[in-house]
């Protein structure tokens, strides 16, 4: 992504949507998305100080709010730090903007919507947040399209090597296209104070306790 990505209307609205979910996050909400929501009831009544949130940041708002526990588990499990805490908080606020469209705003691709988030934190977080936020949200990318338990090998079941995704009805969906270049999270590109976990990923220990069943 170019660094001179321009902010458009939208990028200007995951941003205010980002600084609601940083600074509920501030406020102590953690897992509990009641306190996300208050504030956006706050954010919603307009005053001389403050300009009107766009409607598609409170769409976006409501939106982490309602799917927090999964948008939460998503960055927890692809992160690889021990716990969400961890993660610088500027970061995590535009990851769960991010995952949130992933999830949900079928209109944008997951491209775009890693795009827009890197610029964000370009903008505002330090030097290795770009990296380190490409790195978890590409991961997130492939799992949602591609989820560990898809990816079997025709002929006998087991996990395919090229990640290829079966549907129901066996045939292999094409793989997605990123004009970046893969990445992992590399322990110098993680916030202050996050460190790695060590052991198998999530999609490893899923399709172990697959096999055996």
């Amino acid at each position: 992504m170019s660094k001179q990505h321009r902010f458009t209307s939208r990028t200007k609205a995951r941003k205010r949507a980002a600084d609601v979910v940083y600074e509920a996050d501030q406020r102590g909400m953690g897992s509990n998305p009641d306190v996300l929501r208050d504030l956006l009831r706050e954010r919603r009544v307009v005053t001389a100080a403050q300009t009107p949130l766009p409607e598609f940041s409170i769409q976006i708002i409501g939106g982490v709010a309602d799917n927090l526990r999964r948008v939460d588990s998503l960055i927890s499990a692809h992160a690889r730090v021990p716990g969400l805490d961890r993660i610088a908080a500027v970061d995590l606020a535009v990851m769960r903007v991010a995952v949130w469209e992933m999830l949900e705003n079928e209109e944008v691709s997951p491209i775009i919507v890693i795009d827009e988030a890197i610029s964000i934190v370009r903008s505002i977080s330090t030097d290795t947040s770009p990296s380190f936020v490409n790195a978890v949200l590409d991961a997130i990318r492939k799992d949602l399209a591609c989820p560990a338990w898809s990816r079997r090998d025709a002929s006998d079941g087991a996990t395919s090597s090229d990640g290829d995704c079966r549907g129901e009805e066996g045939a292999v969906e094409p793989a997605r296209t990123d004009p970046r270049p893969v990445q992992e999270a590399p322990a110098r590109s993680l916030p202050a104070g996050a460190t790695p976990l060590n052991g198998v990923s999530v999609e490893d220990e899923l399709d172990e306790l697959l096999q055996e069943y």
